[in-house]
């Protein structure tokens, strides 16, 4: 079932098992529902569009190969989301390349959102990388402090203080 154009968890466990039975329509539903997420997660965390599609195409070819132990985990968008932040920090660690954020972060392709897309560019550009991500994965992806905490690896009380710092200095950004 899908909420707001995403699935729900339960849908995920159920298409993770059909790839787990060598299903490849499954595999592609999968990607078509949580490739633009992974993508997006990666290009907050990199700032770059080339690594950001490389990260998402090693995070699903993993996802495929690994399949039938994914799906028994509880809940496989965390290990998707944990494997892509993985990812993303290893991939900057090999190309020690680390930029502001590119053109397609927001996603929008409207060419009167293109100001606000460079205005907001530049707000998050400000942020250092770890309240950037917090407040991506709170506010895009819809994750609660807890589970942020949980796919960060980091107390409860840092993510809290990141997002809190983050939205102090956005603030302070457009007043």
């Amino acid at each position: 079932m899908k909420l707001g154009g995403l699935y729900v968890r339960n849908d995920i466990h159920n298409i993770i098992s059909e790839i787990a039975n060598g299903d490849m329509d499954a595999f592609g539903e999968l990607y078509d529902s949580l490739s633009s997420r992974v993508f997006n997660y990666a290009m907050t965390i990199t700032g770059n569009k080339d690594m950001a599609e490389d990260i998402t195409h090693d995070v699903f070819l993993q996802v495929h190969k690994h399949a039938a132990r994914i799906d028994k985990m509880a809940d496989p968008i965390a290990y998707i989301m944990v494997s892509t932040r993985t990812h993303s920090y290893n991939m900057q660690k090999r190309e020690r390349f680390v930029t502001g954020l590119q053109d397609d972060f927001i996603g929008t392709s409207a060419i009167s959102s293109v100001f606000n897309r460079l205005v907001l560019e530049d707000a998050f550009s400000a942020l250092p990388a770890n309240q950037r991500e917090v407040v991506y994965l709170h506010l895009i992806c819809g994750y609660k402090h807890k589970e942020i905490a949980a796919i960060q690896n980091t107390p409860l009380v840092t993510v809290k203080w990141r997002y809190g710092q983050a939205l102090s200095k956005l603030k302070d950004y457009f007043t």
